[in-house]
This record gives C-alpha cells, structure tokens and sequence, in this order.
C-alpha cells in the first residue's frame, strides 16, 4: 500500500525544517569566534581604539587652488560638478617649509569604502597591540576572516628586536578585529649585523620591519627588511604557508619556492639600505623583483628575474628604459630637490582591464597589467606625508611602464593633522608642534583582492583592500572595486 501524499509532504517539510536549523547552527557557529571578540573590544580597550580614530568632519580631500601650478603638465582637472571634495587656502612664503608643502599640494582622487556606514576606511583593531602599516589576505578555509599582518609598535619599549603582528580577523561593526590575541609572526632570527659608520646603530636592533605579505599566482608571501649579506639592511622572503597555522593543511601538499627565509639580491650596485622591492609575475608565471623605481631623483628602474634561491638575473631595464624614462619624466608627479622624494611602496596584482562580469572580458597581454602603487613623499617641517598613485607595467617582457594616475589617491576619512589625530610623534607636545596645513600622513603598504580564493589576478569590478599605516600609529584599510583606483591614468 503506498504512502498516504499528505505524509509524504510532512516527511519534506520536516527535512526542509531540519535543513534549515542544520544551516542556522552552521552559520551562528562559524561566527561564534567574533561573537566572542564583541567582549574582547571592550575587554582590550574600545575607548582607546576610539579615540585612536576619532571622528571629525575636516575629512575631505583638499582641492587644489586655480592660481597654483599643476603637479605635472598633464594634471587630470576635477568635473566641475563634482563635490566630492573640498578647497583650501595654501597661499604663502615659499621660504617657509609648511608653506612651500602647502604650495605642492595637488587635487585628489577620492575613494570611498564599499561596506562601511559612512564610506570611511575601517580601523583594524589588534585586541589591544599597537600596530601599523598593515597587510591583509584572504583566510584560506574560513571566508568570514582574513590573515592580518603588521608592524608591531614598540616606540615607547626598549628592544633589540622589532616584530611583526598577525592574526586572524574578522569584521564587527565596521572594524577588523582579531578574533584572538595576535602573535608575533615566527620569523627566522635575524643574521648578525654589518651595517658601518653611521648606520652602526641598526646592528643592534634585529627582527622583521617593513614587511609586505601578499598572494602570488601560487600562493602567499611575505617579504621584510632585516639585516643583509650584501649590504647594512635588505629584503628577505618566505612561503606564509610555512609560518601560519591557518595554512597547514596547504604546507605539505603544495610544492613551494622560498620555504625558508631567503634574501633577494639585486643587480649592483648595492645601496647601504635597501627596502621596498617589489615581486611581479609575467602572465606564464615567471617570477621578477623591481629594485628601483626612481634613483637621486631621476626616473631609472632596476629590475631582474628571481630564482628560487634569491639570485637574479642581469638588470633588465636598460631594454625599455629610453621608453620609460620619457614616460615618468612626463607623467610623474615632480619630487623637488630638497624635502620630497619617489618611493615604491606597495606589492602588485595582475588586473585586466575590463569586467569579470563582461562574457566578452578575456584576459591576453593586451588587456591585463601590472599595478603598482608608489608614494611621493614630502618630508617637511620633519613630517612625513605620503601621496598615493597607481602605476601600471605591461605583463610580458619588456615590462614598459604602461600609464601613470595623474592624481593622489585621498582615502575618504583622511583628516587635516590635529591633536585628534594621536600621532606618536606628537604624543605629549604642545599643538604649536604640530605643523600648520599638513594632513594626516597614510601610508600604503598592501594591495589585495577581498574576495577568498582569489590571489593575484582580478578584474575591474573586483573588490580590493588598500592597506595603510596611519602616523606610524595605527592600522586601517578601506575596500574598493579596482576601478576606483583607475579612474585618472594618463597612458605612456
């Protein structure tokens, strides 16, 4: 006899029904962990991380005035209906250093976060560690949590090795949070020291600083400055995988390069310090290292294909670099003599130039780039402020430099220099100190795409994180689709 239909329905309802609570468990247990660190802001200090992040209005980019000349002779202009910025006065003494920064202050590119209320950046909050200049990938099983790494403050301990945060966070409204204490990144220990002369004092503080963690095509890296075989301080690289627990079940079943920490060479000559290289891959998977973006104030790049030992090839640049060189001569922001500078900053990311959403969107050596971002820095009045632009190099040899963005990135929520803005520099000095006119100083150190499972290579409308140190302070990101990043590009 068969089985009466209205049973039947009741036998589905009852399997939907437990499906449903199945799936409830499942998602109230996959956020137990942030549920737990809602205790632990209050636990570790909310109020401090308030008031690390205070909340002004004076947040919008300054818009450069019409009687000032332009950053280069290719200044994108603002659309004359867009109000997304806001102007200022920097008239003055060119004598005098706070006014000769304000006279080289340029329009901006503003950007807005994706997720936050308020389209501000978001702090990151290290369970009550200070930390700055911070690096975000994704978390390889869990994707309600990223790997965070950053530079552990220790201005005010007296330490011989410095050290990098890392954690695994999570977001709760509207901030990264570790959902546990951080720990210090298991680095190996530093060789000993040979820095001469007057760079002497680095042979007596050891450990990681500066470092960049960031995905590859295979997998994640970090690179950091420590003390060098070759010179006082260079760069050295490692497979996370052989760091992080939160990767242990990719350690052992993955062939990898750099298992241990291996130190990137470079082309001679060697520079007394070396920091900030940068890796980059060809679109068949070849792995380079960009040395140099600008040398004494004069655009010459170095780089060089990198073997799994550390060694490079010969500098490849002189193979592209009448090219290049008329191109960052014209499109470059202009460092002046004294007090400004080009640095590279950030890792890369392979982006083609059209929509993952667009069928027709096929990534070739055509459509797909490398991006970069790199700092003007201006250092005056002994503060460091750091203006933001995106550099994209074509993805096969040569690797020309394909366009430069002509305006600074100005992050939405970035703020004048007050008292408010708690810089360590200024901690307990009179506001007088504090220079007149300068705006907060954001340092990006990492570029990376939200999404998990993706690791280098992405589309336009991909979602991005940019990374920043505040004041070599604090630690805080903003997300944004990559085409955000691109809207002002002026083509070599």
């Amino acid at each position: 006899m068969g089985v009466p239909r209205r049973f039947r329905y009741l036998v589905v309802l009852a399997g939907l029904l437990s499906l449903i609570a199945i799936l409830t468990v499942l998602a109230i247990g996959g956020n137990t962990r942030l549920d737990q660190v809602a205790g632990k802001l209050n636990e570790y200090g909310l109020d401090k991380l308030q008031k690390n992040f205070p909340v002004t209005t004076d947040n919008k980019a300054p818009k450069k005035d019409s009687d000032q000349e332009p950053l280069n002779s290719v200044l994108v202009s603002d659309d004359e209906d867009d109000d997304s910025v806001e102007g200022y006065d920097a008239d003055g003494d060119d004598e005098d250093q706070d006014d000769d920064y304000n006279d080289r202050r340029g329009d901006y590119r503003e950007i807005f976060s994706l997720t936050t209320r308020d389209r501000k950046f978001f702090p990151i909050f290290f369970a009550g560690d200070d930390a700055y200049n911070p690096n975000i990938i994704p978390h390889p099983t869990r994707h309600d949590l990223w790997i965070v790494v950053a530079q552990h403050e220790q201005s005010k301990e007296q330490i011989s090795v410095s050290g990098e945060l890392v954690c695994e966070a999570g977001f709760l409204d509207g901030v990264l949070v570790c959902t546990d204490a951080p720990t210090i990144l298991p680095i190996s220990p530093s060789i000993s020291g040979v820095c001469p002369d007057d760079l002497a004092f680095m042979n007596f503080r050891s450990g990681p600083r500066d470092a960049r963690m960031f995905y590859g095509p295979d997998g994640p890296l970090i690179a950091y400055g420590s003390q060098s075989q070759y010179a006082c301080l260079g760069i050295w690289i490692q497979d996370v995988r052989m760091l992080l627990e939160s990767f242990h079940l990719e350690r052992f079943a993955v062939a990898k390069l750099f298992k241990s920490a291996t130190e990137v060479q470079r082309p001679p000559p060697w520079h007394g310090i070396e920091k900030n290289f940068f890796l980059f891959w060809d679109l068949q998977g070849k792995t380079y290292v960009h040395h140099d973006l600008y040398h004494d104030l004069v655009p010459e790049r170095v780089f060089a294909e990198l073997d799994f030992d550390g060694s490079v090839s010969e500098n490849l640049a002189p193979k592209t670099a009448a090219e290049d060189q008329a191109c960052m001569s014209s499109l470059m922001p202009i460092a002046a003599p004294e007090y400004e500078s080009i640095h590279q900053a950030t890792n890369t990311l392979s982006i083609t130039m059209c929509k993952r959403a667009d069928l027709k969107c096929v990534p070739n050596e055509h459509n797909t780039y490398i991006m970069h971002i790199f700092h003007h820095k201006t250092y005056y009045t002994f503060h460091g402020i750091y203006e933001p632009y995106v550099l994209l190099m074509k993805s096969s040899a040569p690797f020309a430099i394909h366009a430069i963005s002509q305006r600074p990135l100005w992050i939405h929520g970035r703020n004048s220099l007050t008292k408010l803005t708690g810089s360590l520099q200024y901690e307990g000095r009179p506001e007088s100190d504090i220079p007149e006119g300068h705006t907060e100083m954001f340092y990006i150190t990492s570029i990376s795409w939200k999404g998990h499972g993706q690791k280098y290579h992405g589309y336009m409308d991909d979602v991005l994180f940019l990374a920043f140190g505040i004041e070599d302070t604090r630690a805080a990101a903003i997300d944004v689709k990559a085409g955000d990043l691109l809207q002002d590009l002026a083509f070599c």
